[in-house]
């Protein structure tokens, strides 16, 4: 099947099904005898066309009198994709090949009408008038950047103007994949003299020694991800659990748990040693936190399927630590799913989330010995679900207290607010995921 058919499939499910596109990706590339640079065309098309989606709606709007359908327009933002952003793709070929599909899928009818659209724009682009800067902010953003209006406005309300900007344009920057070593089974030096003997080439982490960026095509099918010396995690994510900072033969709860980066670092941490219980809502994707721990040779941790919005009786003041890394909006990561931008969260489907994410806190907070911490977090930006979440626990929880988490920051990362007990980190000031970190002591 030819490249810009297979993506075309994965489009669809994404784009009219609302299929993660990670998942529906590598579904379809599963089993394919495809050469590297087909495989590495459809990645490109795939998540370039999710990425820069509302731009592309925007241009096209200006050439389609009538709403297309869905599947003549996803044909039509795969074909607009490859002349304004595939450089190394001739317009002819972007526009021919495009149209080839579409008639084989679609029929000669709407292959035509794909066809005189994207030639029309090919001759008329000056007809496209984006949104000025000075008149219209926030359409300006959207479109320039390719954001829906609720990520624009959240970024607004949450800092300057140029700030926000800013933040928007480093979201859609390819980062590179980071892993974390797993010490369990391969010293860190040790790890790297075989990527050196291999001819692999690597980088060290930012700041977290365990953190490696790591040149490998494919990883969970490369020899080193499936002996489970290496887990891709990028390291914000790997700083919620050093910031939790768990001891060997201690009890520690991760309340949302699945797929298992944050309890497989846990347990790393701990040295395979003491109690890891993870929850997770939905049992199937337990099954995701039991094939990590196997191939990364992990034993201490207990995986239990339980909704973290209530309280477990089970576990009421047993934990010496507790992880609520609890569902949110996602802005952090876009980075790295770029379909998060294809959600439309509405006011009140943002205040219901923020009400989960405090109830798991609260039933959270159960769970902790005097004296034992609890740390929340999230991978998204802004004070709605991070600061004003914390503000309002502290005020209903007398019995804890943030605490300065000075001491478990690594070198290089210096960010003010650890003195007072939380982080929030971006790509654009710290060059990694956008994560929100917060810890919390039991003081009675």
């Amino acid at each position: 099947m030819k490249p810009r058919k297979i993506a075309y499939k994965i489009l669809q499910e994404v784009l009219s099904k609302e299929a993660y596109a990670n998942i529906s990706f590598n579904k379809h590339l599963k089993g394919r005898e495809l050469k590297e640079v087909d495989r590495d065309f459809i990645k490109k098309l795939v998540f370039g066309v999710i990425e820069r989606k509302y731009t592309l709606d925007f241009i096209l709007s200006f050439f389609v009198k009538k709403p297309a359908d869905e599947k003549s327009k996803i044909f039509l933002e795969m074909g607009l994709y490859q002349l304004l952003y595939m450089d190394k793709v001739p317009s002819y070929a972007a526009i021919n090949e495009t149209v080839n599909i579409a008639k084989n899928v679609l029929g000669i009818k709407r292959a035509n009408f794909i066809n005189a659209v994207l030639r029309s724009y090919e001759r008329e682009k000056e007809k496209v008038i984006f949104p000025d800067k000075e008149r219209d902010l926030r359409k300006y953003l959207m479109v320039t950047y390719s954001y829906p209006d609720w990520i624009v406005e959240r970024l607004l309300n949450n800092y300057d103007e140029e700030k926000a900007e800013a933040l928007l344009k480093s979201l859609n920057e390819k980062p590179k994949i980071c892993y974390r070593v797993n010490t369990l089974k391969i010293d860190i030096e040790d790890l790297k003299k075989l990527l050196v003997s291999r001819g692999i080439v690597y980088k060290k982490g930012y700041y977290l020694e365990e953190a490696l960026y790591i040149d490998i095509k494919n990883p969970e099918s490369h020899q080193l991800y499936k002996e489970g010396l290496i887990y891709i995690q990028d390291e914000a994510s790997m700083l919620v659990s050093k910031i939790l900072n768990p001891n060997e033969g201690e009890t520690v709860l991760d309340v949302c748990a699945a797929p298992g980066g944050k309890t497989t670092h846990i347990a790393q941490l701990m040295k395979n040693t003491g109690n890891v219980v993870a929850f997770d809502l939905h049992p199937h994707r337990l099954e995701l936190i039991k094939e990590n721990c196997k191939r990364l040779g992990i034993t201490n941790v207990k995986a239990e399927a339980f909704d973290s919005t209530f309280v477990n009786d089970k576990y009421l003041e047993k934990a010496d630590k507790v992880l609520a890394d609890v569902p949110c909006t996602g802005i952090g990561i876009i980075r790295k799913k770029p379909d998060i931008k294809l959600k439309n969260y509405t006011k009140s489907e943002i205040s219901q989330l923020v009400e989960t994410q405090y109830k798991i806190l609260d039933s959270s907070s159960k769970y902790v010995k005097k004296d034992g911490f609890l740390v929340y977090s999230t991978c998204t930006i802004g004070v709605e679900e991070n600061h004003n979440v914390i503000m309002k626990f502290l005020k209903e929880h007398p019995n804890f207290r943030l605490v300065d988490i000075k001491a478990e920051m690594p070198s290089g990362l210096n960010i003010e607010t650890a003195s007072l007990g939380y982080i929030q980190t971006t790509p654009l000031e710290h060059g990694i995921d956008g994560f929100f970190i917060s810890k919390l002591k039991r003081i009675k």
